[in-house]
């Protein structure tokens, strides 16, 4: 079983195929978008933790 999965595994240096690369560029947008919302959400968190209604 393990001689197979080292059969599967890409090698360290294998380049990424086209869909890998389009993938990556997917994820790293999707990752851009998601720390700008977090960014956002504790920026408002404070506003409103300070805000005295």
């Amino acid at each position: 079983m393990k001689e197979h999965q080292k059969q599967q595994e890409p090698a360290p240096d294998a380049e990424l195929t086209v869909n890998e690369r389009a993938r990556l560029k997917e994820l790293e947008r999707r990752n851009r978008e998601l720390e700008m919302e977090v960014t956002f959400l504790k920026k408002a968190a404070a506003y409103f933790a300070k805000d005295p209604r």
